[in-house]
């Protein structure tokens, strides 16, 4: 028998036992790590700055950390707002297949293709200097307050109106307004005024600051953290009209700022003054810090944790549940992009934390360097007032260009010898570069091309591209694998779940049905997003190979060739994409219109076929072998006119080898040719003599041209 248990109790201990020890809590090691990454990305200074400026010392501070942030932002767009699909959904059973073509479809479009921008510019931008984005996914019910107003209604019009269930009017009438006038023939009519509350869900993907995440501290990942959970700010009015009751609302802890988190008040600097005094906020626009959190928790007494959502307002002293829900689905809806993970941890670097020490080193580098020019332009001086001599110190002091120092009698000033660490400085800063190219990927070919880069060969040009966009594949490659998959897994699921009815949406040029309660919300899951999807370029050149390759194989094989329409028109959209041209179909037509087309071009040829005579039908294999032929032979020139292009830089001797092997292939290849003649001679042959005809063959024509 199940024991009753206090659900809101148990709740209580558990979040208040998680949130002293959990990852992510203000003040903590990661808040303060975070913090300082954030100092160092908008180029703070540091603690003894303020004696060094009074000393006429430098104060530069290098921004190589946000140099690397924002030089892979770019990168990271071309890769996730410039492709069709990030995710592909594959079926488990044949039957599944259209279903998983039109999710996949669905969330790259729609889903992901609404939110691509503020996902990689909000979520993917934290995940590069503050350790981990976060996102949610969450599917909230959305209330629309409309006003609905009739006028002249007759009696029974305004009765049918006020009876239909669809104008949503509650049982006490509040929300419905009825005047009556006098029409022109004496009759009553009436004006209505509903006020109609419309709910309705929406998927959205919402990105939440990294200060405002917690988790359990020794979570392996964020699927399955034992406790998870973010806050945002909301005021009374946003509570109430949520469905809490105001006595309810006004008994709980009003937000303080004072507790914020280090990296939020740095953030915060950025372009405020100073903090609004939320104490003095009118009662209707009082703030709450309002907690929704993910917890194992046993609230049925089953002796089985459940996973349950809470919602609470408070801290350690003042915790209050507003409200709990065991959760339907099978994880939390918060997704951690991190761009340096570290294995079993949730949390690990980032991009920021490859060079923040570098950032320190070329720091003191060009400070060094800077006091050292000062120093040997302007640097100090020895004065020596002698046994009577005179020094006017006013003047000395304020020594500028062409000045004049007074001195009498023996008195002398000398400059003081000064050591320059100049060009030992800058070869320091040269040394770092590297450094940080080594780490990050990034360097001043990625920003901008370089004069010297031209006298490259287009080989070495392309291996040094490829070899210095590893890291940014890379982190591209993790946030795929390790974001956007399990996102979208879920995102399938909110759809399931909560899309309630077929809808229409416009893409790629038409209107198209898409109804996710038909999908399985447990299919496979791969991603899309190869290494070198941003280079637009090599994208290009490949599908322009792709499809002299496809021409090749319809060419050669005809009717019998794997390759299609369906294929060629989707390779030639495909080039349309890589030239960043929109809507391809415009260009080429949907994969539905190749398909039908090659439906007709095939019962056109099948038609055709059935009326020739076979020994047409053998004349045309004739001259499709002889088409064959000459393909191949001019293949083979081209073959052989290429090697000699490549030979004529090697010596005579490697030059008679490579053309003896030539000529050895090519008369193989005539022989094997030749061969083939022969066979298709023959075969028209029988045919004509199993026919008793008279028309001369391949044979006849030759003994004929004897």
């Amino acid at each position: 028998m199940k024991k009753q248990i206090d659900v809101k109790a148990r709740l209580r201990r558990i979040i208040l036992g998680e949130m002293s020890h959990c990852i992510g809590k203000p003040g903590g090691q990661l808040s303060n790590q975070r913090d300082i990454l954030k100092k160092k990305y908008l180029g703070y200074g540091y603690a003894g700055d303020d004696k060094r400026s009074k000393r006429g010392y430098s104060t530069y501070v290098d921004r190589t950390v946000m140099e690397a942030v924002e030089w892979a932002k770019p990168s990271l767009f071309r890769v996730f707002t410039t492709t069709d699909d990030i995710i592909r959904f594959e079926p488990k059973t044949p039957e599944q297949e259209q279903a998983a073509a039109d999710a996949t479809l669905y969330v790259n479009n729609v889903i992901f293709g609404r939110e691509m921008f503020r996902l990689v510019h909000d979520v993917l931008a934290d995940g590069l200097y503050q350790r981990v984005g976060w996102c949610i996914a969450h599917s909230p019910i959305e209330k629309e307050q409309k006003l609905l107003e009739y006028e002249g209604l007759t009696e029974p019009e305004a009765m049918a109106l006020l009876m239909d269930p669809a104008m949503g009017i509650t049982e006490d009438g509040d929300n419905v307004e009825v005047a009556q006038n006098v029409g022109a023939d004496g009759l009553p009519l009436y004006n209505v005024r509903i006020r109609k509350t419309v709910e309705h869900r929406t998927i959205r993907l919402d990105a939440v600051p990294s200060e405002r995440v917690v988790l359990s501290s020794d979570a392996p990942d964020v699927e399955h953290a034992r406790f998870i959970a973010h806050w945002e700010i909301k005021s009374r009015s946003d509570l109430i009209r949520e469905g809490y009751s105001p006595d309810v609302v006004d008994e709980l802890p009003a937000y303080d700022s004072d507790d914020d988190a280090p990296e939020t008040v740095t953030g915060r600097e950025i372009n405020a003054e100073d903090t609004a005094d939320w104490d003095s906020l009118v009662r209707e626009s009082r703030l709450y810090q309002v907690w929704e959190a993910w917890v194992d928790c046993d609230v049925n007494g089953d002796g089985l944790a459940e996973k349950v959502k809470c919602t609470y307002v408070g801290g350690e002293d003042s915790l209050s549940i507003l409200g709990w829900e065991e959760w339907p689905l099978y994880r939390a809806p918060l997704f951690a992009a991190c761009s340096v993970p570290m294995p079993h941890q949730a949390i690990g670097l980032c991009l920021a934390d490859l060079v923040s020490d570098l950032q320190d080193v070329k720091t003191e580098m060009t400070r060094q360097l800077l006091d050292s020019l000062v120093l040997a332009n302007q640097g100090e001086v020895v004065a020596n007032e002698g046994e009577s001599g005179f020094i006017d110190y006013d003047s000395l002091l304020a020594r500028g260009a062409g000045g004049v120092i007074r001195c009498k009698g023996d008195a002398s000033v000398t400059p003081l010898s000064i050591n320059t660490s100049a060009q030992e400085a800058l070869g320091g800063l040269t040394a770092v570069e590297s450094v940080v190219e080594r780490r990050t990927g990034i360097t001043a070919r990625t920003q901008a091309l370089k004069a010297d880069a031209l006298q490259n060969t287009a080989t070495g040009a392309s291996i040094q591209e490829e070899a210095v966009n590893q890291r940014i594949e890379l982190i591209a490659r993790v946030y795929a694998e390790t974001f956007f998959r399990p996102l979208g897994r879920y995102v399938l699921h909110l759809l399931h779940r909560y899309q309630d009815r077929e809808v229409q949406v416009q893409l790629k040029g038409r209107f198209m049905s898409f109804d996710p309660r038909r999908w399985d919300p447990d299919m496979e899951i791969s991603v899309a997003v190869g290494l070198g999807t941003g280079n637009k370029s090599k994208q290009l050149a490949t599908f322009q190979q792709i499809l002299q390759i496809q021409q090749a194989f319809i060419a050669q094989l005809g009717p019998a060739s794997p390759v299609r329409l369906p294929h060629v028109t989707y390779t030639c959209r495909k080039m349309c994409e890589a030239a960043g041209l929109q809507a391809p179909e415009r260009f080429f037509g949907t994969e539905e219109d190749a398909r039908a087309a090659e439906q007709q071009i095939l019962a056109q040829q099948k038609a055709k076929g059935q009326q020739m005579d076979p020994l047409t039908a053998a004349k045309v294999q004739t001259e499709r072998v002889k088409a064959q032929t000459a393909m191949q032979k001019a293949q083979l020139d081209m073959r052989i006119k290429q090697a000699q292009l490549q030979q004529e830089t090697q010596s005579k001797a490697v030059k008679a080898q490579s053309d003896a092997a030539a000529q050895q292939r090519k008369m193989e290849l005539n022989a094997q040719l030749k061969g083939q003649e022969l066979l298709a001679e023959k075969e028209l042959d029988a045919m004509k003599l199993s026919m008793g005809g008279t028309t001369p063959g391949l044979t006849n024509i030759r003994q004929q041209e004897i």
